[in-house]
């Protein structure tokens, strides 16, 4: 998958105007999540394993809608989608990196409104920038932060 670089500029281009939309609309539009699990397919013709993009997308889908279960009025239902469709993109590997940065960044961020005064702790802060920075970090770095990751936890199990 990643040695098809025709596939990151269009990626990079959805994200950016998923983000922008989530940022100023609180929502995202369908079609640009259609769009990343086009790529998806595509990335199948290019060395993607079709267990991996299916588990990708599962996993990170499930993660979001339990979340989106818990706490519907914090999590709303295109972050869902949005999970499911980067999970597919990406792999489950790197999905579940990309969702751990985006939930890290996104506390970090929060954090820091919060602090600053410019949000409250119950003000909405758009979640899909958090994700398509996480994917971002991922799909250039995933490999190498997975890497080292179990070279530190396991030594190189």
């Amino acid at each position: 998958m990643l040695g098809n670089w025709l596939l990151l500029v269009p990626f990079l281009i959805i994200l950016l105007f998923i983000s922008w939309v989530d940022l100023r609309e609180k929502r995202i539009p369908d079609g640009l999540i259609f769009l990343i699990v086009v790529l998806g397919i595509i990335s199948l013709f290019y060395g993607q394993s079709i267990f991996s993009a299916l588990l990708g997308g599962v996993i990170y889908f499930s993660i979001l809608f339990l979340i989106h279960l818990a706490f519907p009025e914090g999590m709303g239902w295109g972050d869902v989608k949005l999970a499911g469709a980067l999970g597919f993109f990406l792999g489950w590997q790197r999905a579940l990196l990309a969702f751990l940065l985006s939930f890290v960044g996104g506390a970090i961020i929060g954090i820091i409104l919060i602090v600053l005064g410019i949000k409250g702790r119950r003000d909405p802060i758009p979640f899909a920038p958090f994700m398509a920075g996480g994917a971002i970090i991922a799909f250039f770095w995933g490999g190498a932060i997975i890497d080292w990751y179990l070279n530190l936890m396991w030594g190189g199990f």
